[in-house]
């Protein structure tokens, strides 16, 4: 895998060099009795807050995003398919310090399944919240999200926060790991925390750790820095480094120098290294594992980069960008390039880029072009992308990789939304593939009578 080629068009070109290790939308070991049983409650509990004798001052917003999707996989078989994305909250739960949030997916296929299952389901959040007017306190308990340092996890535990004197914070956390695809039994216990110093809008920096334990054994143990220091006006410098050590190496080291806006043109300068046997070593999904093939084992990347933009009159700016990409294996490449963009504000968009990428291998030798609008006309909106990437040589076959995407959305209150997307694609993973799907989106929100 080669930070910024394009081996597919639904390959990231990943700013900076930044890898997220996501616990993405994959089949995740979750009990679906446990995520339907959390659906169950969130529908009563919607219920319980409509009728008009609930007397507490407790409110409950929310999303409901229901889809229906049609593709085709690489065999050819098609799959049709039905999706449920269900977030929510309730606030002020007999105090206003208390509140409960949660939110998850359903799936269920139709016509030939897909990820080898006819359903599927993830709990992504769930939890309690407590949180003090003074102090930024801040307790969860339950399946939370932790994005403290070096740690971006989802733990069925608690996560904590708060602020001390002097200028000081701490944060910890604890419980079980949620993951994905990864199979790995035994009591496995992750736990962690964060330490950080902030002097007014000069600079804040932060110190944390993670360790997860598999059966008693370090399975993770990450430390990290993380700093934003704001020396002048108009300049900022934002960073992190983070290190294992189980393999005794850096994982990340990613700093960004902000400048400007000077006369409207502002400057972004960024330098990363990363080490994939370090950053990918037991990582919390498979799709970034070393063993899955995509991840090649032993490579390094060194990124240095430039960002100008310039906002030429108040609808139009230009952005140019250049990135040095040094591999250790796959040699050295050069993605450059410029992007021109036309807004007009509550109207729509449009935008036109060209980059060209210049390596030593084939996958990252090409010329891409990307055209792309929006228009809003009252209650309709409709959106349109189009990404050409020319390659120098055949990459498995495929000289011209392409991929393309309409989207329309009606607003049929201000509650509900009714849309429809066609995507397409045709890259050297696949010959082609389409995906088409309708949604309907309801926005919903109700408060207690006093």
């Amino acid at each position: 895998m080669e930070l910024g080629a394009h081996s597919s068009m639904r390959t990231v070109i990943l700013e900076g060099g930044n890898i997220l290790r996501s616990n993405s939308l994959l089949p995740v070991k979750s009990s679906p009795l446990i995520v339907r049983s959390v659906f169950a409650l969130a529908l009563l509990t919607i219920l319980a807050l409509c009728k008009p004798v609930f007397s507490s001052a407790a409110s409950l917003t929310g999303d409901s995003s229901t889809y229906i999707q049609s593709r085709e996989q690489a065999d050819g078989s098609k799959v049709l398919g039905g999706y449920e994305y269900l977030d929510f909250a309730v606030q002020d739960i007999g105090s206003e310090t208390v509140s409960f949030h949660t939110g998850g997916w359903l799936r269920q296929d139709f016509e030939t399944a897909e990820f080898g299952k006819e359903s599927n389901s993830d709990l992504q959040y769930s939890y309690l919240s407590f949180k003090s007017k003074i102090d930024n306190t801040v307790v969860n308990l339950g399946r939370v999200m932790v994005f403290e340092g070096v740690a971006a996890e989802r733990v069925d535990g608690l996560y904590a926060r708060t602020d001390l004197n002097g200028g000081f914070g701490i944060s910890a956390f604890g419980g079980s790991p949620v993951e994905t695809e990864i199979n790995t039994p035994g009591n496995n216990l992750i736990y962690g925390g964060r330490l950080s110093h902030q002097m007014g809008d000069i600079y804040k920096i932060g110190i944390s750790a993670l360790e997860e334990d598999k059966d008693s054994l370090a399975y993770r143990k990450e430390e990290g820095i993380d700093l934003w220091l704001h020396p002048l006006t108009n300049v900022d410098i934002t960073g992190r480094s983070s290190y294992n050590d189980i393999t005794k190496g850096w994982m990340e080291n990613t700093y960004v120098l902000m400048l400007g806006p000077f006369a409207k043109l502002r400057l972004d300068t960024t330098a990363s290294w990363i080490t994939y046997d370090n950053y990918f070593f037991r990582t919390t999904t498979s799709a970034f594992s070393l063993q899955n093939g995509l991840i090649t084992p032993g490579e390094k990347v060194r990124m240095l980069g430039e960002t100008a933009s310039y906002p030429i009159t108040d609808n139009v700016q230009i952005t140019a960008d250049y990135k040095n990409f040094d591999y250790v294996i796959a040699g050295n490449a050069n993605y450059y390039g410029a992007t021109i963009k036309y807004t007009v504000p509550e109207s729509g968009s449009a935008g036109f880029g060209y980059h060209n990428m210049d390596g030593d291998t084939d996958t990252l030798k090409y010329n891409e072009y990307r055209v792309y609008g929006s228009k809003k006309i009252g209650k309709f909106g409709l959106t349109a992308d189009v990404l050409d990437v020319v390659y120098a040589s055949p990459v498995n076959g495929v000289k011209n990789s392409y991929s393309g995407s309409l989207a329309a959305m009606y607003d049929l209150s201000e509650a509900w939304k009714l849309g429809a997307d066609v995507d397409y694609y045709h890259d050297p993973e696949f010959n082609h593939d389409v995906r088409a799907f309708v949604k309907l989106l309801y926005h919903f929100g109700a408060k207690g009578g006093a």
